[in-house]
């Protein structure tokens, strides 16, 4: 044989043992390590057939209740969920393709790792097939309350342990029955409220008020002598090609950071973002994983953050108070108030709490993970301060809890729908936090708010914790037909932010400028009118002040009349 033929076969032979080998690899790959997330990958058929001879294993809560469970019908088995819509983005379902818990446990619930030996030791003894028990960190009861605190709203809850960055509850509106997804299917996959969407984790949403929280820490760290903050508060200012209002325009006054804060002022918090600049803002965003790919054992979208050292003024001030082009998710947030109680500390957020065999062997458990330390104990602290001001004094007294000490932030987010989204993010209570939320409501009107969901929560849990049987006490809330405004309300006649316009048309009911063509008018006016106001006292959520003292009050009358004779109305905010 020629020797160049021999060289060509040995080359062949060669690349023929390497490709072999490449292919038991990949083969070992799959089997050792790929396994799991090959059985719970949304394409995978196997997801959507029925268990003709395999009991799927049961899903638990925290305390044992049963959240999803495979019952006998005749030779097969059929999956039961007993909460049905209450708790169904989190077990999700199984038979028409799966999701929620359902998929992402799908190895463990098949008991795949074992399936092989319990075939062959069924052939002798006959017993039932079965998979693994998944058991949640959720709390079924506050799951409850959660989704009957949501009620017809659409929006999303989310409760978790600070400390552990275990997920209490998880709720999202409006819901679907996953015991009837098959037959549902059709309805389901063409409604415009999307049912099936779990807002928790994968709803994205402008952040509002709520991001005067990553405004104010950027503060802290990069303001010298922050505590001496002093902001003359005019009810709008104008940066950029954007002038920011405070709600209705409301003129606050002089405010410490403190008391910007509580009352929410728009032109202070812009402002202060303004002094910042877009580089030192990001740079906080950041350190706060806003842009991070954070892991979750359900489906999670990506938190995101795009104002760069190239961005101009009008959108640094923007996004400064929560609108811009920032997006967050509830499950974020409550992430974000969860390092502030933790004194810093970021936990990873988790729901599957352990795994157990069906005869009751543990077989994992899940540990408490720091994801991150996103700031010091002493920036978590001043910011704690803050934030106990807006419920104690400010536009969060609706959380107000009964025996304890609560902190959080409120928010109002403008977007293209005909009414804005209602923000809560909190913890309680502030000497040793135990529980955290984060609620948004989309498009609400009235007198429906985040605020007084977060606050009911925070006081279930940690009455339960401390004892107490939450079922017989009423942690539900009615919504009055006509509430006072005293915070970051909703649907105001002005927008947040507009865009800079020729002085003859920037007229804004309830502004304090009425028509910078009649300055001198209007200053008289305006000294008249402060004149009657700083002669008396003015009373917010039930509490008097004067407005010399510089606490945020309003510095025109609550009704006054331009000088075309139109009588405009100062709503309080």
């Amino acid at each position: 044989m020629h020797n160049g033929m021999k060289t060509s076969m040995k080359r062949v032979f060669w690349i023929l043992v390497v490709l072999f080998v490449l292919i038991l690899g990949t083969m070992f790959k799959l089997v050792a390590y790929d396994r799991q997330t090959i059985a719970s990958n949304s394409y995978n058929a196997r997801l959507g057939y029925g268990n003709e001879d395999f009991k799927r294993g049961t899903i638990y809560d925290s305390y044992g209740n049963v959240m999803a469970e495979s019952v006998k019908d005749g030779d097969s088995y059929e999956r039961v969920y007993p909460y049905g819509e209450i708790a169904a983005h989190i077990t999700g379902y199984t038979g028409s393709g799966a999701t929620g818990i359902e998929a992402v446990e799908n190895f463990a619930l098949l008991g795949l790792d074992s399936e092989v030996s319990q075939r062959v030791k069924n052939l002798f003894d006959g017993n039932e097939l079965t998979g693994d028990n998944v058991y949640l960190t959720i709390d079924m009861e506050i799951q409850e309350l959660a989704y009957d605190l949501l009620g017809n709203s659409t929006g999303a809850v989310v409760v978790m342990d600070p400390t552990t960055g275990g997920i209490i509850a998880m709720a999202s509106t409006p819901s679907f029955d996953p015991n009837t997804v098959r037959e549902d299917w059709s309805e389901l996959s063409t409604d415009e409220n999307s049912p099936m969407l779990n807002r928790a984790t994968q709803g994205l949403y402008p952040p509002g008020s709520t991001f005067k929280i990553v405004t104010a820490l950027s503060a802290i760290r990069n303001i010298d002598d922050i505590d001496n903050f002093v902001y003359q508060c005019e009810g709008e200012v104008e940066l950029g090609e954007k002038i920011i209002h405070c709600f209705n325009s409301r003129v606050h006054g002089v405010l410490t950071i403190n008391q910007a804060m509580a009352v929410s002022c728009n032109s202070a918090f812009a402002s202060i973002g303004d002094s910042l600049g877009a580089s030192k803002l990001r740079e906080t965003a950041d350190s706060l994983n806003i842009n991070s790919d954070i892991t979750f054992d359900l489906p999670l979208s990506d938190s995101s953050f795009s104002l760069s050292m190239f961005s101009n003024e009008s959108e640094l001030a923007e996004t400064s108070i929560g609108q811009g082009k920032t997006l967050v998710t509830p499950l974020y947030m409550a992430m974000l108030i969860s390092s502030i109680a933790n004194d810093g500390i970021m936990m990873q957020p988790y729901m599957v709490e352990k795994i157990t065999s069906g005869d009751g062997t543990v077989k994992s458990t899940t540990v408490p993970q720091i994801y991150d330390t996103v700031m010091t104990a002493d920036e978590a602290n001043r910011l704690t301060e803050m934030l106990i001001e807006v419920v104690n004094n400010g536009t969060g007294t609706a959380a107000q809890l009964s025996g304890y000490q609560a902190a959080g932030k409120t928010g109002t987010a403008e977007n293209s729908g005909e009414y804005d989204h209602s923000w809560f993010v909190g913890f309680a209570s502030t000497d040793s936090p135990k529980v955290a939320v984060a609620v948004i409501l989309e498009n609400v009107s009235g007198s429906e708010r985040a605020t007084p969901i977060g606050g009911k929560l925070m006081q279930a849990v940690l009455d339960k914790l401390n004892g107490k049987d939450i079922s017989t006490n009423n942690y539900t809330y009615t919504t009055s037909v006509e509430t006072e405004n005293n915070g970051d309300d909703l649907n105001s006649e002005t927008d947040i932010v507009e865009d800079v316009v020729t002085p003859e048309d920037d007229y804004v009911i309830g502004s304090d400028v009425l028509n910078p063509d009649n300055e001198d008018e209007n200053s008289t006016e305006e000294t008249e009118n402060n004149d009657d106001i700083n002669g008396g006292d003015s009373e917010i959520d039930g509490e008097t002040s004067a407005e010399e003292e510089g606490d945020g009050l309003p510095a025109v009358p609550d009704t006054y009349t331009d000088e075309y004779g139109h009588q405009l109305d100062l709503v309080n905010k």
